[in-house]
């Protein structure tokens, strides 16, 4: 888990970062009084909901937030801009696709060699945020802090404080990083066992997870 670790510290340099490619892509990126529209999935549908509110309050224009797979073909944007961490993610990819030549397309991803700059009309690539982690950490958080400087916004403080919380030490009496086994179910498949699951040393309980692998009940309650 070290590059969890690592990936999380890294975000006060990525950000800055992010400032500084969004003055150099600011041509790419959505023009001030522009519709736009941003679409994506999961994480990148959330950075895309925060940029849009960001957005308009900064009165930069209207701004659309959807999941890629419910995008409106039928309304008009003067942009659109695609958030993808990998840029292989099929419904993203049929937006730029759907939409042809009609509304240029902005893609934003993390990997250089990403299917989605072949599918986008122009592309943002963050390749400074990229991660090993499976949750997204600094791709999220950079994405917005590219997105968010475009409009005008000063990350300066924002960027100072968290190299602080950073390097800080952690508060005394802060939990340690003690490693955590979490318990293990199954599901009790023995005839008149429904809605019930079965631990690791065969105990039977309502469905939920329960204590197993040698993690006393005492220690779960403490987990949940």
């Amino acid at each position: 888990m070290l590059h969890v670790a690592e990936e999380i510290a890294s975000q006060p340099d990525c950000w800055a970062q992010a400032q500084r490619l969004s003055q150099r892509e600011a041509v790419m990126l959505p023009g001030r009084g522009e519709r736009v529209a941003v679409v994506g999935c999961g994480t990148s549908l959330f950075v895309g909901r925060a940029y849009a509110v960001l957005r308009e309050a900064a009165g930069a224009g209207l701004t659309d937030a959807f999941p890629a797979s419910e995008f409106p073909l039928g309304r008009d944007y003067d942009k659109v801009v695609t958030i993808s961490r990998s840029g292989t993610t099929t419904e993203v990819l049929d937006v730029p696709d759907m939409l042809g030549d009609r509304v240029p397309t902005v893609a934003i991803t993390a990997d250089p060699a990403s299917p989605v700059l072949d599918h986008a009309g122009h592309s943002v690539v963050l390749d400074f945020a990229d991660e090993r982690s499976v949750v997204q950490t600094r791709f999220a958080t950079s994405t917005l802090a590219l997105l968010r400087a475009h409009p005008g916004h000063d990350l300066g403080p924002v960027i100072a404080a968290a190299g602080e919380a950073v390097d800080a030490a952690l508060p005394e009496g802060a939990p340690g990083r003690e490693p955590v086994h979490l318990p293990r179910a199954r599901l009790d498949r023995r005839p008149g066992a429904r809605g019930r699951t079965q631990d690791a040393r065969g105990r039977a309980g309502p469905v939920g997870v329960l204590p197993g692998d040698g993690v006393s009940p005492r220690t779960h309650e403490h987990q949940r």
